[in-house]
């Protein structure tokens, strides 16, 4: 069985959602998207439903996480998300993978850039 979607409470739901569509290819599934409430799609099929909340809060080690499939994409995503601002620890193998952790801007989570080590 497919994940189809996750659902994430956001402080910025239009912040989040133009992080997305810039940084991982993700589309507004709707035309109704809003600053209340937005679902993007990403190419895979998957769904992210952002809604607006206020005292957000997430246990300690959640996060999403993105396969980006090889060493170079990792590296790639890193530099390009560095060159916007993003303060972040370089990528390392750790776990078996090659990869990087970052606080989503405007998400209050954090996102995970990763592929599997060789």
């Amino acid at each position: 069985m497919r994940l189809d979607h996750i659902n994430l409470t956001v402080s910025n739901v239009t912040e989040v959602s133009s992080f997305f569509k810039k940084n991982f290819g993700f589309t507004d599934a709707f035309e109704d998207n809003n600053a209340g409430m937005a679902v993007l799609s990403g190419d895979d099929g998957m769904h992210i439903n952002l809604m607006k909340g206020s005292r957000i809060s997430y246990p300690k080690m959640f996060h999403i996480g993105f396969d980006a499939r090889t060493e170079s994409k990792v590296n790639e995503i890193f530099e390009r998300l560095k060159a916007a601002g993003l303060e972040m620890k370089p990528p390392e193998h750790t776990w078996g993978s090659w990869t990087f952790h970052f606080e989503c801007p405007g998400g209050n989570f954090m996102i995970e850039v990763a592929c599997e080590k060789v």
